[in-house]
């Protein structure tokens, strides 16, 4: 190809998306009122695990660290879970800052940790029977909390 010719083109690169920035770390939640039971605080899913996180391979790739983070968060806490029947677990979302969050969305970017929860209890997670509680006070944590008492 030479310089004169009208058919050579070159392609215009488009600039790169810049990467997110990574979740700060969770705040204390000691000042908060949970219920009382044994607990996991794990951080905030990162925005690579949302559904609507367009790049697939990366969304892949987080999933799998999430939930090998989360599955330590939990060996950690030394939580044990009931020998049989369903387990009645509370998610208290804390966001990472005070923007607007599509409640759904955090939900389905936990699936990641509440399967690695479940692999640190070695339970299959169709036992979970879930309550989620959505908090306005940023920490950058989620709390799964193991309810005590009664099937759900």
């Amino acid at each position: 190809m030479t310089a004169g010719n009208p058919f050579a083109r070159r392609a215009a690169k488009r600039p790169r998306r810049p990467r997110p920035a990574p979740r700060p770390a969770p705040r204390p939640i000691d000042d908060i009122a949970l219920p009382a039971g044994p607990r996991v605080i794990c951080h905030f899913p990162p925005v690579a695990c949302s559904p609507n996180h367009r790049d697939r391979w990366g969304r892949i790739a987080a999933a799998k660290a999430y939930r090998k983070a989360c599955w330590a968060d939990a060996r950690a806490a030394r939580i044990k879970a009931p020998a049989e029947g369903f387990i009645r677990l509370r998610l208290d979302f804390f966001p990472p800052d005070r923007r607007a969050r599509d409640d759904d969305n955090a939900i389905a970017a936990f699936k990641a940790g509440r399967d690695g929860i479940a692999d640190a209890l070695g339970v299959d997670d169709r036992r979970f029977r879930i309550t989620t509680v959505w908090h306005d006070e940023p920490r950058a944590c989620v709390v799964a909390t193991i309810i005590e008492g009664g099937d759900a």
